[in-house]
This record gives C-alpha cells, sequence and structure tokens, in this order.
C-alpha cells in the first residue's frame, strides 16, 4: 500500500513550472531535461538523507511533534488489549495500537500516528521519552533506512549522440 498524504494537484503544478521553457522543446530535449532533473533531485536527497541524526525523516519527526502537541487536549479511556477510546472536543476515536489503526484513518492514510494515536502510545509504553516509543509505530516507508534504499541508485549519465 501507498501511503501519501500529499495533494497530487500541487504535485503536478510544481512539475509543470519546472518544465518552464523545455514546453516548447522537442520530445527528446524535454525527456534530457527532465532526465537531469531527476538525477540532480536524486543527489540532493541521497545528501540530505546523510546529515539525518534520527531513524526518520525530519518532515515525519515534525508531524509526530505536531500531533503530540494535539494530543494534549485528549482523555483516554483503556478498553483493553492496546486498545483505547479517545475522548476530545471533536469527538471520540477508537484506537487499536496492535492494528496501527484509528478511526480518524489519519494513521493508516499517512502512515504516521495521529495526535489519537499518540496517547494511547504514550499510555502503553510510559510517558517519557514518548518519541523514541512512537517511532516503533511509523511505518517503516517513512523510515531513514527505506529513504536512502528509494535514492541509492542512480540514473547513469548518457553521452551525446554528436
Amino acid at each position: 500500500m501507498i501511503r501519501c498524504d500529499h495533494v497530487t494537484n500541487n504535485m503536478i503544478e510544481t512539475f509543470n513550472s519546472m518544465l518552464g521553457t523545455y514546453r516548447a522543446a522537442t520530445y527528446l530535449q524535454l525527456l534530457e531535461f527532465i532526465r537531469i532533473m531527476v538525477m540532480k533531485k536524486f543527489q540532493e536527497r541521497k545528501e540530505e538523507c546523510a546529515t539525518w541524526r534520527f531513524v526518520i525523516p525530519p518532515m515525519v519527526d515534525a508531524k509526530i511533534l505536531k500531533n503530540c502537541k494535539q494530543s494534549r487536549m485528549l482523555t483516554i479511556i483503556v478498553a483493553g488489549d492496546m486498545e483505547y477510546v479517545l475522548l476530545g472536543p471533536d469527538g471520540s476515536y477508537a484506537v487499536k495500537l496492535r492494528q496501527y489503526n484509528c478511526r480518524c484513518e489519519s494513521c493508516q492514510i499517512s502512515g504516521i500516528p495521529c495526535c489519537h494515536a499518540m496517547v494511547a502510545i504514550s499510555h502503553t509504553c510510559g510517558r517519557y521519552p514518548v518519541k523514541d516509543k512512537v517511532v516503533a509505530f511509523v511505518h517503516q516507508s517513512l523510515s531513514k533506512s527505506a529513504y536512502i534504499q528509494t535514492y541509492r541508485g542512480m540514473l547513469y549519465p548518457i553521452p551525446d549522440q554528436k
């Protein structure tokens, strides 16, 4: 299952803006531009990943911190066997930690524990340090090792045919 909570339209608009003047180019010129653009992006991301200090990317870490802050307004009711009900200003949510799901479905879509799951994880694993415990509940496709594996390959340079 692919996990992504991006808005596809924004990605397409960004890609289209990157093409710029190459829109009027021949197909081969356009393909060469795209190949070079992808080559550069792969290398940038490979280098960026090498600087990360944690096992999850900084964007995932930021979402975890955001969800952690939102979780402070919730009240937990233990249902048993790692199942919980979280009560908050916008209603109640059932969280099943063993199945990695929450009724809000944010966990299932993004692969990152939502604010409801954060409270359940905190209750299950102990209060401090929650961040270390939460990493175990982040989908493996969002880990540093998965990111490294994604950008491990390379696009080989193709010589000009002149």
